[in-house]
């Protein structure tokens, strides 16, 4: 049984699988099988699979053995030579797939996540690394409920195949094994002395170092002291999404989402003051009102709201969230001007009906129209002012995210009116993902330069953690946006101002 939720304490708990990038939330919507957050449990029954027997054929006979009703991995060597080793029932294991594809064998549907132009998380490329069939993960159904990674997954004809120009190679117990195209990496968290680093898994489980990216047929160096075993912490890279691997042991001693929302509400409890234009700050919540929301200085960390500062010596052209405001309450004296003419209208017209009314029959059958004229155009003129509200709301939220969009593609750096340093001006954000926090203190501390705010503890695991940048290379990279980090200074601490009473 798969979950994207922990909705019940019957359930047999696995554990998490946690979409870095996301924030919390994907900007398409969660729904089906496409989730930031995955919850994996004990499943009805079984459908684990397990290596059985292996048969070396031709190409043609490779597609009688195998067929639609078993599970069987296809090694093609050559034009003339297929290995196609078969799999059996395993009823001690569950297995939960991995992929792009939106078809029923996967469990767990991803996309390509990463830094957009601001660091707003999660974009779709326009054509996707991520492999249809990426990986696999199975659990045993028995304590201590051991999660493995497989690379590769089963689709819908229950085949794994891989080309003649994979990676593979025959096992000293006569099996094969190989590795994917894109391939699948893991990286453990750091235990002792031991580092994290990045290791491949192949189709059977086994570990080795990274290939070459100039011979990628060929597999790295077999590490035979390691195992595909999830940890609490493990990461999961399928070449275009990043995963966390979160434990049921781990997440109890984890804050919970709760846990986030009540430190957001200490913070904001707290009144901080933006020292120029001296007005309360506070982080706002998902679904609440939107208040004067905090900005910082990621040179010095110094707390403001948004303000038109940039400097001595700079003109700043954009237009600042005083001026929105004050057009915006413009615009609604116009309208309400408009509605007093209206009603003032409607008062001279019903002063006019009750003169003619006097006048005979035949002018109150006239009357009569009038007034029902006057009922239906009140009403139209209520339904558009309903209208004119919505359309008002919209063009406010729209010029919000424009003012907060040019102010961060603002080229160079900004002058801090308390400390005159000079650096990015970005707003602040905060973490929303619990599973990412690594402790459950304040948070005090912004990542740099995309400005998501977390505890210490977790900035600090966070830039000591290389994620996969593009094909090849690896750097620390925000857990809440994947932007990366800067490498002099990846976060810094905040300074709250207090209010003056």
């Amino acid at each position: 049984m798969f979950s994207s939720e922990q909705n019940s304490s019957k359930l047999v708990k696995y554990g998490e699988l946690i979409v870095l990038g996301c924030n919390g939330s994907l900007p398409g919507g969660e729904r089906g099988r496409r989730w930031s957050r995955f919850c994996l449990v004990k499943r009805p029954t079984a459908n684990g699979v397990k290596p059985s027997t292996s048969h070396t054929c031709s190409p043609q006979a490779a597609k009688v053995i195998s067929n639609t009703s078993q599970h069987s991995v296809s090694y093609t060597l050559s034009w003339a030579e297929t290995v196609v080793v078969e799999y059996t029932d395993d009823n001690e294991t569950d297995m939960y797939q991995i992929g792009r594809s939106t078809e029923r064998p996967i469990d767990i549907v991803v996309t390509n996540t990463g830094s957009g132009g601001h660091g707003n998380g999660p974009v779709r490329s326009l054509q996707s690394t991520i492999s249809r069939f990426a990986c696999r993960i199975v659990c045993d159904r028995t304590p201590p409920y051991t999660a493995r990674l497989y690379a590769a997954g089963f689709d819908c004809s229950r085949n794994i195949f891989l080309g003649e120009k994979a990676a593979k190679w025959h096992t000293f117990g006569g099996q094969m094994d190989g590795l994917t195209t894109n391939g699948v990496l893991l990286m453990q968290p750091a235990r002792g002395s031991r580092p994290a680093v990045w290791r491949e898994i192949s189709v059977c489980g086994n570990v080795f170092t990274l290939r070459d990216p100039a011979s990628p047929q060929n597999r790295g160096k077999q590490v035979k002291d390691e195992s595909p075993i999830l940890l609490d912490g493990s990461l999961i890279d399928l070449c275009g999404v990043t995963l966390l691997w979160r434990s049921v042991e781990g997440l109890a001693n984890s804050p919970t989402s709760s846990h986030l929302e009540a430190l957001r509400l200490r913070l904001n409890a707290a009144r901080p003051q933006c020292p120029v234009l001296l007005s309360t700050l506070a982080f706002p919540s998902l679904d609440g009102p939107r208040p004067r929301r905090p900005w910082a200085y990621m040179t010095c960390g110094h707390v403001h709201g948004y303000h038109p500062w940039q400097g001595r010596g700079v003109v700043f052209k954009q237009q600042s969230l005083p001026e929105a405001e004050k057009s915006e309450t413009e615009g609604d004296g116009g309208r309400d001007s408009g509605d007093r003419e209206g009603h003032m209208e409607g008062i001279e017209n019903d002063g006019e009906a009750v003169t003619e009314e006097r006048d005979g029959d035949r002018e109150e059958k006239v009357d009569s129209g009038r007034e029902g004229e006057t009922v239906k155009r009140g009403q139209d003129e209520g339904q558009r002012d309903i209208e004119k509200d919505r359309e008002r709301e919209r063009e406010k939220e729209r010029q919000m995210e424009e003012i907060e969009g040019e102010v961060e593609a603002i080229k160079g750096d900004r002058e801090c009116p308390l400390c005159r340093s000079r650096g990015p001006y970005v707003p602040l954000t905060l973490g929303r993902v619990s599973g990412v926090y690594t402790d459950a203190e304040t948070p005090s501390h912004a990542f740099v330069p995309c400005g998501h705010v977390c505890s210490k503890g977790t900035a600090e695991h966070w830039s000591k953690t290389p994620l996969k940048r593009g094909t090849h290379s690896f750097h620390p990279a925000c857990p809440f946006c994947l932007r990366q980090l800067r490498r002099d200074r990846p976060f810094v601490r905040l300074i709250f101002q207090g209010p003056l009473d």
